[in-house]
C-alpha cells in the first residue's frame, strides 16, 4: 500500500520543494495587486510602492522572509533527521557484520581502511604542498628582476651626488615607472602598499625620515618575497646611510 503524502515529512517536503516557486510568485502577484489597487493616479504620484505604503511593503517583506526561514529551517531538519536515521542504519549493519565475521577479518578490514584514508590524505596534502612550493618559486623568479632594479635605483640616488648628478632626473622617473609597472603585476600586497605609502609620503618634506624607514621596510618586504629573512632595523639603510642607528635612536 502506497505512503501518504502527509504520512512522510520527506515527501510532504519535496511536494513543498516542487510548490516552492508557485508560492513565491503568488506573493509577488499579490503584493502587485496591492499596488495597482492603492495607486491612485500613476500620472500624478509615480514614487515606488515602498515609498508610498513603507508600512505594506514590509509586512510584504517580512512575510517572505518568514516564508524562507521556515522553509529553511524545515529543510535542515530534514536533512538532520534522515542523516541521523542513515548512520543509525549504516552502525547496525556494521554491529550486525562484525558479530557475524572472526576478531582477525575485522582488523585486517580496519587496518585496511585506515591504510587507505592515510594515503590519500598524504597524497593531498604532498599535493598542496607541492603546487604551493611550485608557486613560491615562479613568484620569486618573476619578482627578481624589478625587486634588483628597485634597489639599483635607490643606490643610484644615493650616489648621484658623488658622480656629479649623472643619474638624471629622467632616467629616475623612467626607471620608477618600469618598476611600477613591474609590481603591478608581480609585487606582493605587502610590497605594494608600502610602495604606495611611500609615493605619498615624498610629496611631504617633512615625512623624509619616516620614508626613509619606510623604504627600507620596502626592500625587507622584498627580501621576505623572495624567501629571505627580514634584516634588523637599519642594516640595510647603514649599506649608504652613515650613522644611520643614531638618526633612528632620535627618532623615537
Amino acid at each position: 500500500m502506497g505512503e501518504s503524502l502527509w504520512d512522510s515529512p520527506f515527501l510532504f517536503y519535496c511536494r513543498f520543494l516542487s510548490l516552492f516557486p508557485n508560492y513565491c510568485v503568488i506573493i509577488v502577484i499579490l503584493r502587485r495587486w496591492v499596488v495597482d489597487s492603492l495607486k491612485p493616479d500613476s500620472k500624478t504620484d509615480k514614487r515606488p510602492f515602498a515609498e508610498k505604503h513603507p508600512k505594506l511593503n514590509f509586512l510584504f517583506g517580512l512575510l517572505l522572509l518568514l516564508f524562507l526561514i521556515t522553509a529553511f529551517g524545515y529543510a535542515m531538519y530534514m536533512i538532520g533527521k534522515y542523516i541521523t536515521i542513515g548512520v543509525t542504519a549504516a552502525a547496525n549493519w556494521l554491529a550486525s557484520l562484525a558479530s557475524k565475521l572472526d576478531a582477525v577479518v575485522i582488523v585486517t578490514l580496519i587496518t585496511g581502511c585506515v591504510s587507505i584514508v592515510s594515503v590519500l590524505i598524504s597524497s593531498v596534502v604532498a599535493k598542496r604542498i607541492g603546487y604551493k612550493r611550485s608557486r613560491q618559486e615562479y613568484l620569486a623568479k618573476k619578482r627578481e628582476v624589478p625587486y634588483g632594479q628597485f634597489v639599483d635605483m635607490v643606490y643610484k640616488i644615493q650616489q648621484n651626488t658623488k658622480n656629479g648628478g649623472r643619474y638624471t632626473e629622467a632616467q629616475m622617473l623612467e626607471d620608477l615607472s618600469q618598476f611600477s609597472k613591474q609590481i603591478t603585476l608581480w609585487g606582493s600586497s605587502r610590497v605594494v602598499n608600502k610602495w604606495v605609502k611611500f609615493r605619498e609620503n615624498g610629496a611631504n618634506p617633512e615625512l623624509a625620515q619616516k620614508n626613509l624607514l619606510l623604504l627600507e621596510d620596502i626592500m625587507n618586504e622584498m627580501r621576505k618575497d623572495l624567501g629571505l629573512r627580514k634584516a634588523k632595523k637599519g642594516n640595510l639603510l647603514a649599506f649608504f646611510v652613515n650613522d644611520i642607528k643614531k638618526a633612528i635612536k632620535s627618532m623615537k
